[in-house]
């Protein structure tokens, strides 16, 4: 009997997605009237040049933008099952502490590492450095996808 332990959210991720993606449309179809505006209705000293303040929230937004497409394709996959499931005893665990805290084990074979700061927040990275759950010797039930040489942690389950 396994006891869910963690498991990743996504439910905001395609609503965030479409939210900035409209921000980025507006922000252009608006970008003559703001640059009115700006030019000619603000009163300030001192004003940064227009294309550089909207240059860079353009670029905010079309940056979160692909980060919820990533996020959406990751659930996509999810959902559509093509995610690897492992099972057996936590092995080789190393800890290494800097500004951030990376860890790694094997699980039957299967790498994991991940890194406390850099891991996306929507999957397991042990961010909770007092919880007891990675042990040597715990069994343990894991779902996850590869993204490249790394595989991402949706889903993890502890052994009674």
């Amino acid at each position: 009997m396994y006891e869910l332990y963690f498991q990743s959210d996504f439910s905001g991720t395609r609503l965030g997605f479409y939210f900035s993606l409209v921000c980025s449309v507006l922000l252009i179809l608006c970008c003559p009237k703001i640059k009115y505006w700006y030019e000619n209705k603000l009163q300030f000293e001192k004003k940064v040049n227009f294309w550089f303040g909207f240059l860079f929230v353009f670029g905010f937004f079309v940056m979160q933008s692909l980060s919820f497409y990533g996020l959406a394709l990751k659930s996509n996959d999810i959902d559509s099952g093509d995610y690897s499931t492992v099972e057996g005893t936590i092995e080789d665990i190393q800890l290494v502490e800097r500004n951030s805290r990376e860890e790694a084990f094997t699980v039957d074979g299967v790498r994991f590492k991940y890194n406390d700061y850099g891991t996306e927040n929507s999957f397991f990275a042990n961010r909770k450095h007092d919880s007891d759950t990675i042990q040597e010797g715990r069994v343990v039930k894991i779902s996850f996808l590869r993204e490249g040489n790394e595989n991402l942690i949706f889903e993890l389950s502890v052994k009674k």
